[in-house]
């Protein structure tokens, strides 16, 4: 048994930095649809973070890809090939940064179009497309049957919904705060949270009751983690998702971002553990990067 090595923290900051610019995204952009007046701060720390965290966040995605950054010409051949995962990554990731773009310069004040109700629709639908493709990246690999996994692009999507939620909040108390009510994003974030919860056991679950790789990775997450038990499960789930629920426990200010900060704590740390745990054995190893 064998733990991968093609992938590394590169891969964990793309997949953690795209999460929360897409998840922010989404959050945003549906309070838009919703009532724009009401929760505009919130709009407009989203619309802040959104297009440059996964902007920011693919250039450790090119990095990793080796000549991406130094030889930026080669990257049209990304185009090139419809079959491809990482063709259809590149049409998602440049349609969103594309679309993200003009409508977080509107929401920003920066330019007087780019907010119509078209693009508040499609950034959504991008920012669903680019939250599910941060798993579908690793899912392809079939040499790596604990991340051919269907429950991981429903995972991520969930954990980049809570972690955009969680630095929307943040950027929002720091830049952009108001009266505006925040009980609503406290409220989705507590059920988002609860949800990744148990998406994140049942990836465990049902690896230990997979094939040998399968079981091997997950019992290195479950029984051999600290960061599962501590950063993941405690301090990036638990413990907000307490916060959250709880009528008696009012906070705002500096102890808010205290606790943000906690899930996107969780949400990194989530992202490198299912990295590191990848496994294969001799018999995958012709399957490696199909």
């Amino acid at each position: 048994m064998f733990f991968q090595e093609a992938f590394g923290w590169k891969i964990a900051v793309y997949l953690f930095l795209a999460g929360i610019g897409a998840g922010a995204t989404i959050s945003g952009a549906v309070s838009d649809i919703y009532k724009r007046e009401k929760y505009i701060s919130y709009i407009k720390a989203a619309s802040l973070i959104g297009m440059p965290l996964v902007a920011f966040g693919t250039l450790f995605l090119l990095s990793d890809l080796g000549q991406g950054l130094w030889k930026p010409w080669l990257l049209i051949y990304l185009f090139a090939n419809p079959k491809s995962v990482i063709t259809w990554g590149t049409i998602i990731l440049t349609l969103f940064m594309t679309c993200t773009t003009f409508y977080g310069a509107y929401n920003l004040g920066i330019i007087k179009f780019g907010g119509g109700k078209t693009i508040k629709v499609l950034s959504v639908g991008l920012g669903i497309a680019t939250a599910g493709y941060t798993a579908i990246l690793i899912g392809v690999l079939r040499a790596i049957p604990f991340w051919h996994q269907s429950v991981l692009a429903i995972l991520f999507l969930v954990s980049a919904l809570s972690t955009g939620i969680s630095a929307t909040v943040i950027v929002r108390e720091l830049f952009f705060k108001d009266e505006s009510p925040i009980e609503v994003y406290k409220t989705t974030h507590f059920f988002s949270m609860i949800i990744e919860i148990f998406l994140f056991l049942s990836l465990i679950f049902v690896a230990l009751n997979g094939v040998p790789e399968m079981v091997f990775s997950a019992k290195t997450i479950f029984f051999g983690s600290f960061r599962f038990w501590v950063c993941v499960l405690l301090v990036g789930m638990i413990i907000p998702a307490i916060f959250h629920g709880s009528k008696k426990l009012h906070f705002d200010g500096y102890r808010l971002i205290i606790i943000e900060s906690m899930v996107l704590i969780g949400g990194y740390n989530l992202r490198l553990i299912i990295i590191h745990a990848g496994a294969y054995t001799d018999k995958f190893v012709n399957c490696i990067g199909g």
